[in-house]
């Protein structure tokens, strides 16, 4: 498994660059999400894990130039900041995992929250461009949709399903 993130134009503190607790892949298991308490706030839909400030002081801001790469194992704490600037954060990121990989069970655990949000948001984001409104059946297990959004969102690039 791997994740990697590439700046397209400067990426620093004040525009809410990537921040990495070192070796926190290693010493944590998947931790709780929900939405983090940082300073100034962080963006719609941008969930995190909350744990001790002595961990959280162990961060490291990732300042990036334009056409810099990270590359980082996805259980790594990870996250970035509010964009404190008038511009923006222009960055590409991409998830790579193994084929034997499946989707959790997200029924009754801290996922389902995000679930419910990403159904939300994707129907709106339908709404705003389709001539014809979306709405999420109420009878509908939003966590169903959640996943099944996924199994069609990821594809084998190579090699065969596990």
């Amino acid at each position: 498994q791997s994740t990697w993130g590439a700046a397209l134009e400067k990426v620093d503190s004040s525009n809410g660059c990537l921040t990495v607790i070192p070796g926190s892949h290693k010493d944590y298991p998947l931790l709780h999400h929900d939405y983090p308490e940082w300073e100034g706030g962080v963006n719609k839909m941008y969930h995190g894990i909350k744990i001790d400030q002595s961990v959280v002081d162990k961060r490291i801001h990732v300042e990036m130039e334009k056409g810099d790469v990270v590359f980082f194992h996805p259980l790594l704490i990870h996250g970035s900041g509010m964009n404190k600037t008038q511009g923006f954060r222009k960055a590409i990121c991409c998830h790579y995992a193994s084929s034997d990989c499946y989707l959790i069970k997200i029924k009754g655990t801290s996922q389902e929250l995000i679930a419910d949000e990403a159904v939300e948001a994707y129907a709106n984001k339908i709404n705003k461009f389709s001539k014809l409104p979306v709405n999420i059946p109420t009878n509908l297990d939003k966590t169903e949709l959640y996943t099944e959004f996924w199994r069609r969102k990821s594809r084998l690039v190579c090699g065969r399903e596990g």
